[in-house]
């Protein structure tokens, strides 16, 4: 630990080290995670199960690169009515099915699909029961992809107990060592494990998608003004606020890590 003399001897010295951090170390963007399941190798008529497909933009997009079919799964049917309308106008209803349905009880057939893809999906589901059923609707030696964001020991027990509440976060989904072991649990084996951290929040940053800048500014505005704004919209919808407004912020700090799941079912 440095005293307080040589701490400003180090901060009067360091602008090599500040240009040092305003070189891009080359982060992956989104994309990356459709590379990802292209080289699991799917091949045309392959069955894609999008679990917690949302509007199905993944599921078309898988269609679309690969020549495959697809089943959009969600249990909202607000998502199923965005879903279809999404398929009928890029012209694929005839590739891809819409089923309303959660990934806890997916009303599909065992092994009855080739591929899972599963983004954003397993942090908010019961994980155990959720990769259970995505085992057994997989055919043998059919893999799955998962992105999901697990908490890191740098995420403080009050700011996690708080992130879980407003996001709708489940213990199991926000604990990867809980996660990786459900995945055991229903018979899945590790292909690979790639930690983004905060990968694509750098090149949201780089590209200009997404400026931290703008939601640092409002997570303060809404600390200094938190009790007019519970009075005027309610409990809840401020802590969501707060909590989607704090999740890249807490990418770019280390708090919580984006990670990439593949997994395979064993024969």
């Amino acid at each position: 630990m440095p005293t307080v003399h040589e701490l400003y001897e180090l901060w009067a010295g360091d602008a090599e080290l500040r240009d040092a951090l305003t070189r891009s170390l080359g982060p992956r963007g989104t994309d990356w995670l459709f590379e990802v399941f292209a080289e699991l190798g799917p091949q045309p008529g392959d069955v894609v199960l999008d679990a917690g497909s949302r509007d199905a933009v993944h599921a078309i997009r898988l269609v679309r690169e690969h020549g495959v079919r697809a089943i959009a799964l969600d249990p909202l049917p607000l998502h199923a009515e965005l879903a279809h309308e999404k398929i009928a106008a890029a012209a694929l209803a005839d590739r891809i099915d819409v089923v309303e349905g959660a990934i806890e009880s997916i009303p599909l057939p065992d092994g009855s699909v080739d591929w899972v893809w599963c983004r954003d999906v397993l942090v908010h589901v019961d994980a155990q029961r959720g990769l259970a059923e995505l085992a057994r609707v997989l055919r043998p030696g059919g893999a799955i992809v998962a992105y999901v964001t697990v908490a890191t020991d740098r995420l403080e027990p009050e700011e996690a107990a708080s992130l879980r509440g407003a996001a709708a976060l489940t213990d199991d989904g926000f604990d990867a060592g809980r996660l990786e072991a459900a995945a055991a649990d229903a018979g899945l084996a590790v292909r690979s494990v790639e930690r983004l951290g905060s990968e694509w929040r750098e090149r949201m940053i780089e590209d200009g998608a997404w400026n931290p800048t703008d939601d640092l500014l409002a997570i303060a505005r809404l600390n200094r003004d938190r009790r007019e704004l519970v009075d005027q919209y309610g409990p809840a919808a401020v802590a969501a606020a707060e909590g989607g407004l704090l999740w890249g912020i807490y990418q770019l700090l280390g708090k919580l890590c984006p990670t990439v799941f593949v997994w395979e079912r064993r024969g």
